[in-house]
């Protein structure tokens, strides 16, 4: 089957006309629950780094300094550690490594399920792309979110 160039040109037309009005579809409910999930996520993981500081200086042997060049060259992956990390720090890299994983599983585990039952996978995934690329929705969604902050 040969499509001609107006053909072409009418589906190309349909594919971007039903993208562009995707974008449009949501309410300002949508746009609210995305913002509650993305509130949801950063409540879980902005308290990463003050509990990763707080086990830091609970533990002789190790400074921040030293945790931030082994977490450095680490990349998140005790097997990355360098040669010359001893074997406490290897150990204790491992274990806040693994508190910190946990953690960000946790919040990956709450975004799912919001995303899931509140506004469903599939909207979800376009009002996170829309955020991406649509400088009226991060607008709306940002502005969602510093209100809630401020609550």
């Amino acid at each position: 089957m040969r499509l001609t160039k107006a053909v072409l040109a009418t589906l190309m037309f349909v594919f971007v006309g039903v993208n562009a009005a995707s974008a449009q579809d949501f309410t300002d409910e949508d746009v609210k629950d995305y913002a509650v999930i993305l509130m949801a996520q950063k409540s879980i993981t902005d308290k990463i780094s003050p509990y990763v500081n707080s086990l830091i200086e609970k533990q002789e042997g190790i400074d921040g300094n030293r945790y931030v060049e082994l977490d450095k060259a680490a990349k998140g992956k005790a097997a990355n550690l360098p040669a010359d990390a001893t074997d406490f720090e290897k150990q204790f890299y491992t274990t806040v490594q693994g508190q910190v994983d946990k953690r960000k599983k946790a919040a990956g585990t709450v975004v799912n399920n919001l995303a899931r039952y509140s506004l469903g996978v599939k909207k979800y995934n376009a009002i996170k792309k829309a955020y991406k690329s649509d400088s009226s929705i991060k607008a709306k969604v940002d502005g969602l979110m510093a209100g809630m902050s401020a609550e």
